[in-house]
């Protein structure tokens, strides 16, 4: 733990803030609402597979009509005209009613469909997690700046502090008559500095607890920790890529590929079952009050004008462009890789450099303090070496912060959190 905390700030760790953040972003609920649009289109696709019904109704009203069949015929032997009754054709009022059960049988464009519409809610859910990537990088930036604050805060205290102390002892001499009141001033206007310094940075820790506040609606500060101490190897780190962009671009060509076999089987038969049951009130005087008949029929698409064709070809195109983009994804995703490598072994080296500025700075105050208390050194030049030591300490916590930094991104890059 390298990072001050004033008062009774809450202290939270990464994967507290990422968690926050994801839940509260609002391209949580965009993902959802696109998945739930998704998953809308799959129950669409699956309705082409059930049966449809309808039922259609109706009344007849009209005059009564009746035919007289014997003066109509022509003189046959052996049939007596007389013997004949008259012929009613539709009665004077009829209610009527029909119903009607259609099911596909074989609907090859439907199935394709349905497993398009699928693969729609599996891209969908690859869309959103791209998003929550986005949202994790910003927070991991806003997280190592607060932590990067608050220990800058730490190390402006620690300046205050030495400059006070260092203040106090030249008091001193100059009260045992050792020193004169105006070499004080030089003690004085590096106490002014350090609280100018702490100053700045509890207002730059603020405003980077602002940031991370905004991300997460999490009141409090970035937990820093501790560096890694060495560079991780970039050909295992590229060997176990797992990210949401490339598992993106992959969906993408899946689904392209259901969307072609959609188009292709546009083409195909259909094969349905048809039934339908009509029924009239009052009976007809011909025929029976209900009648039903069942059916069994395809339909094939023979001429549509190259239509099918284009869309196929246009289909085979869209596949080519996700497949394209897979490739491109890759090299982008190698890319980052490599620079977030580099960015880690350039913060590790510079933190060796600067540990070891530190380590002699606080060498060269010891020194100038034992100088100055065995008779042979001087107030001036133990603050210069405590303020090359402040200074030291500052870029030495700046370090450590975009080393941790790099180490998370890298991280990040390789294999992000969905």
């Amino acid at each position: 733990m390298w990072c001050l905390f004033v008062g009774s700030v809450h202290a939270m760790g990464l994967e507290e803030a990422l968690d926050a953040a994801v839940a509260r972003s609002p391209s949580a609920d965009l993902a959802a609402a696109r998945v739930a649009e998704a998953e809308a289109r799959v129950r669409e696709a699956r309705g082409h597979l059930l049966p449809s019904a309808t039922i259609a109704g109706g009344a007849v009203v009209q005059r009564k009509i009746t035919v007289n069949l014997a003066d109509n015929l022509p003189d046959i032997p052996l049939i007596d005209p007389t013997q004949l009754q008259p012929l009613v054709v539709v009665p004077q009022a009829q209610l009527q009613a029909r119903a009607e059960v259609v099911q596909p049988l074989v609907a090859p464009a439907a199935w394709a469909g349905g497993a398009a519409a699928r693969e729609g809610v599996a891209l969908a859910r690859a869309d959103g997690a791209v998003l929550d990537v986005q949202v994790q990088r910003a927070v991991v930036g806003a997280w190592h700046a607060s932590a990067e604050a608050h220990a800058l805060v730490g190390d402006a205290a620690a300046g205050v502090e030495l400059a006070q102390r260092l203040l106090e002892r030249g008091r001193a001499l100059v009260d045992a008559g050792v020193a004169s009141e105006d070499q004080l001033l030089g003690f004085q206007r590096a106490e002014a500095v350090a609280e100018g310094n702490l100053a700045v940075a509890t207002v730059a820790a603020e405003a980077a607890d602002g940031v991370l506040d905004q991300l997460t609606g999490l009141d409090g500060a970035a937990d820093g920790r501790e560096p890694p101490a060495d560079v991780p190897d970039l050909a295992g780190l590229l060997a176990r890529m797992d990210r949401a962009d490339l598992e993106q671009s992959r969906v993408r060509v899946v689904a392209a590929e259901a969307g072609m076999r959609v188009e292709e089987r546009s083409a195909w038969p259909i094969l349905a079952a048809r039934g339908s049951v009509a029924a009239a009130t009052p009976a007809p005087d011909l025929g029976a009050p209900v009648v039903w008949n069942v059916q069994l029929a395809a339909t094939v698409p023979l001429l549509q004008g190259g239509v099918t064709r284009a869309r196929v070809a246009g289909a085979d195109e869209r596949v080519a462009q996700a497949s394209a983009a897979v490739r491109a994804a890759r090299e982008l995703a190698e890319i980052e890789v490599r620079r977030a490598h580099g960015d880690l072994a350039r913060a590790i080296a510079a933190l060796a450099s600067r540990e070891k500025a530190l380590d002699l700075a606080e060498q060269a105050v010891a020194a100038a303090e034992r100088r100055l208390g065995d008779g042979g050194g001087s107030l001036l030049a133990v603050q210069q070496a405590q303020a090359e030591q402040i200074v030291a300490r500052a870029e030495l916590t700046r370090a450590r912060a975009d080393a941790s930094r790099a180490a998370d991104l890298l991280d990040l890059a390789v294999i992000d959190r969905r």
